[in-house]
């Protein structure tokens, strides 16, 4: 018989309300009491007086029009003021905690064993406290979730939204009873098919015998089990630096070829992803979307940049390009995913007067810049470098080759 040792550890995850829609609210306070909403062909963000209208992440944009009948403010969004606030929230909690896990743009989880007893509080009243700290730091509203495990904490965050908290310290599996399978992180539609015969809802998987799990779907479904039994299993993976990053979604139960539904699909893969990407201060080189259709088998196309890029609206447009060029009709897809390649961390630095190359470097970057600009306002290929003239496959607006 294997022992576990229980955690002695408390956790939270801090997760900010609505952030890009309070991110803008922020910025603009005279859109406090609007109906607030970010994304571009698909709601991205909605703020909580839009969300009790029943609209949410995801929707079509006509779609919410259509329920709000003109009485909206949307917004295509303003990624480097989130990243911003982002990492002025990630700091704070970084020197008023023990350790921080930064899980997104906007969440993160942080050990805080010890800290209500340094502040001679109780473990509510500095949880109190530091939600009042945080949002007057940041401006931004945030919920807390506090437990042993930092998977226990994140399951209840759907809990007491907006400026809410919740603990649960305890070692009670009673808690989890009422709780959906679908609400743990990391148990998508795949595990939850293997597991639809012995699990109803949380309570059922946390009583499901560990070695079961073990053998049937390994290391991923054991280390949940293991944090939702009060073990400390689960990680944040930290990577210095990363070669790709990709963000996916399955629909397998509702395989199709509609053409403004999985052309949705990419654009929260994208969303999601660029989150991330912006958060780790990268730059790319290279994007990919793949499709895997009925039978399971993937397509994928590439498209190679001539420099370096952050541009949310550069990279959001190969994306689009992409999926307009290769969708058919005729192939029914499973899932979609789009990748982001050649990542550089983004790096600051002053120039001197005898740094020629790096001034060369900005001005080629310039230059790209507005060459860009030309395509796009007098159509493809009235502008592009002499070298790409020279490939038989020329055919890209932004003066390279796909």
């Amino acid at each position: 018989m294997v022992k576990f040792r229980t955690s002695k550890k408390i956790f939270i995850h801090i997760d900010c309300d609505s952030f890009f829609a309070e991110c803008e609210i922020l910025k603009n306070p005279q859109l406090k009491n609007e109906y607030v909403l970010v994304g571009r062909e698909i709601v991205v963000a909605c703020n909580y007086k839009t969300k009790a209208l029943w609209i949410t992440t995801g929707m079509p944009v006509w779609k919410a029009e259509e329920i709000l009948k003109g009485r909206w403010i949307f917004l295509e969004g303003d990624h480097s003021f989130y990243s911003l606030v982002s990492r002025k929230m990630m700091k704070y909690l970084k020197e008023n905690t023990l350790s921080i896990e930064p899980f997104s743009i906007d969440e993160a989880f942080c050990e805080i064993t010890g800290l209500p007893e340094l502040y001679k509080l109780n473990l509510e009243d500095y949880i109190l406290k530091l939600q009042k700290d945080v949002v007057e730091y940041i401006w931004v509203p945030v919920s807390i979730w506090v437990s042993t495990t930092r998977i226990k904490a994140k399951i209840f965050s759907k809990l007491n939204k907006p400026l809410g908290v919740f603990i649960d310290i305890s070692n009670s599996r009673e808690t989890f009873e009422e709780l959906p399978l679908d609400i743990v992180p990391f148990i998508g539609k795949s595990m939850q098919n293997k597991l639809k015969y012995s699990c109803e809802n949380v309570y059922d998987f946390v009583n499901l015998w560990y070695w079961d799990l073990k053998k049937n779907i390994w290391k991923s479904a054991t280390d949940l089990w293991l944090e939702l039994s009060w073990v400390n299993a689960f990680r944040v993976k930290k990577s210095p630096h990363s070669k790709s990053m990709s963000r996916g979604r399955s629909f397998n139960k509702n395989i199709t070829s509609n053409k403004e539904f999985l052309y949705s699909q990419f654009l929260l893969n994208f969303n999601h992803l660029y989150e991330e990407f912006s958060l780790r201060n990268y730059k790319l080189k290279k994007v990919s979307i793949f499709f895997r259709d009925k039978d399971k088998v993937i397509t994928i196309f590439h498209y190679n940049l001539a420099e370096y890029s952050t541009s949310r609206k550069d990279i959001l447009e190969i994306v689009q390009r992409l999926f307009q060029k290769y969708y058919s009709p005729d192939n029914l897809i499973r899932s979609t995913w789009v990748v982001f390649w050649s990542l550089e961390k983004i790096t600051f630095q002053q120039l001197n007067i005898f740094q020629k190359v790096r001034k060369v470097e900005q001005e080629n970057s310039q230059l790209i810049w507005v060459i860009n600009k030309l395509n796009q306002k007098y159509s493809s290929h009235k502008v592009a470098f002499g070298t790409d003239l020279l490939g038989k496959d020329f055919e890209s607006k932004w003066g390279i080759r796909v």
